[in-house]
């Protein structure tokens, strides 16, 4: 069994790597790219949402996420609101410049989505994105565990 992951990680890896290209293309013109792109998707569709909840959501540290909102807010896609009852918290919005943006994503997230599907039938579909859910939780565990144990809880 093992020998069938290097043929499935390097798949994976090609599939990552083009995924990337295709969004950074049709990116280009909103100085953003693959690693914006999530976060301007979920505040469009969850206006408000904290750092936390997305840190969570897209499983990333603090450091990662801080990152990419210092570079969505450097671009003017993103405002910081201080909640009215807890001030340590900041609800993320997207600006009106970012919409178009949003609007783009979806229109790449379909047509890439098109490609890539092409010939593969709705079951095989569904299969496939079962069997990478999986893995990734199977992944997630094993990485997260690590990393708390790394700092010690």
């Amino acid at each position: 069994m093992a020998g069938h992951f290097s043929n499935m990680g390097r798949y994976i890896s090609i599939f990552d790597r083009l995924m990337k290209m295709y969004y950074d293309h049709g990116l280009s013109e909103f100085e953003i790219g693959w690693g914006q792109q999530f976060y301007v998707e979920y505040l469009y569709e969850f206006p408000g949402a904290s750092a936390q909840e997305m840190a969570e959501r897209f499983r990333v540290d603090k450091a990662t996420l801080t990152k990419t909102i210092k570079k969505l807010a450097e671009v003017g896609f993103v405002r910081a609101v201080v909640d009215e009852k807890d001030r340590r918290v900041r609800h993320l919005y997207l600006t009106e410049k970012a919409y178009p943006a949003a609007e783009q994503i979806k229109k790449i997230h379909s047509e890439f989505y098109d490609v890539f599907s092409a010939g593969i039938t709705a079951q095989e579909l569904a299969s496939a994105e079962q069997t990478l859910r999986r893995m990734t939780e199977n992944i997630n565990q094993k990485v997260w565990h690590r990393m708390e144990e790394h700092r010690g809880r």
